[in-house]
């Protein structure tokens, strides 16, 4: 594909992201600084371009067609790609010759996270940390994507099997899925939980998209049960300030509950009778530049273990 030919340019792929996060065309214009009619002709001159409608107008409301919503797909990655982009550039005129950045998924522990960005600052100043949740769900499409640098994973089995040739990757530590309860719940005293025991329990989750090789995939899938009810909440110390007064019980990492069992508000059991084993693991693109900085990330990391 020739990309010397597109129709297209920045200007139209700013105006059906902005029109499909908009109520009506008045705010899509306003959000773009330009009036109505100006942009009613920028989406007739997309059209005219493409030869295709990209949108249906249903009184004030802009409906996007099968057409525009293909369009829109690789118009969000795009402009994210760009304004990645113009970021690192900035960063780097700015004396930083890199931008790291490491993807992290919602249920790790941040215990490790101040003696890497101190480690960072004060001995590889021209490297910029980024923190960022972009791997959360699809770490290796994200490594592969170029939204991250390197994913912290955990897995089911302390030896990952990855594509060799494309990803680098490095056992960390090994962790453990608990039962978390509020010490006033009636299973509170048990030493394990099986997931039956889940079944006629509000389950307090950050996430509700299965995801591999958690509590979903090991503990609840195989035995073919799920918690009587799934309560949503976005973030972890929430999801602690409700297990505390006995709203519902969740599952973390032994790692991630640490820090919150000191006041003993909380108690924690083993997921089935031999406990749930989860393993941590760096991974990255074979890439020079990134292979130092992961080996000084893993050093940090097994040091903080």
């Amino acid at each position: 594909m020739d990309i010397t030919k597109s129709q297209l340019n920045i200007n139209h792929l700013k105006m059906i992201c902005t029109i499909a996060s908009s109520d009506t065309v008045k705010d899509a214009a306003e959000s773009l600084f330009i009036t109505q009619p100006a942009l009613t002709n920028r989406i007739r001159e997309a059209e005219r371009r493409l030869n295709t409608n990209l949108f249906v107008r249903r009184g004030r409301k802009l409906i996007i067609s099968s057409a525009g919503k293909r369009l829109l797909h690789s118009a969000k990655k795009i402009l994210e790609e760009l304004g990645r982009a113009e970021y690192d550039i900035a960063r780097l005129s700015d004396g930083v010759e890199q931008v790291l950045r490491i993807g992290l998924p919602h249920y790790a522990s941040f215990k490790w996270l101040p003696a890497v960005v101190n480690y960072f600052n004060q001995e590889l100043p021209k490297i910029e940390l980024e923190i960022t949740a972009a791997a959360a769900t699809q770490p290796l499409n994200a490594l592969y994507n170029g939204d991250v640098d390197i994913a912290m994973i955990s897995s089911a089995r302390q030896r990952l099997v990855l594509d060799d040739n494309a990803y680098e990757s490095i056992f960390l530590l090994e962790d453990e899925l608990l039962a978390c309860l509020s010490k006033n719940h009636k299973k509170a005293d048990r030493s394990f939980l099986l997931a039956q025991d889940f079944s006629d329990e509000t389950y307090i989750t950050n996430s509700t998209i299965p995801e591999k090789d958690r509590e979903y995939d090991l503990f609840f899938k195989p035995e073919k049960i799920l918690p009587r009810k799934v309560l949503q909440v976005g973030f972890n110390e929430a999801i602690i300030e409700l297990v505390k007064v006995n709203i519902g019980l969740t599952i973390m990492s032994k790692r991630l509950i640490e820090p919150y069992l000191k006041d003993n508000d909380i108690r924690t059991a083993k997921l089935g009778k031999r406990g749930l084993k989860i393993y941590w693991h760096l991974v990255y693109l074979k890439q020079n530049q990134i292979a130092k900085p992961a080996k000084i990330l893993t050093d940090i990391l097994k040091q903080q273990s």
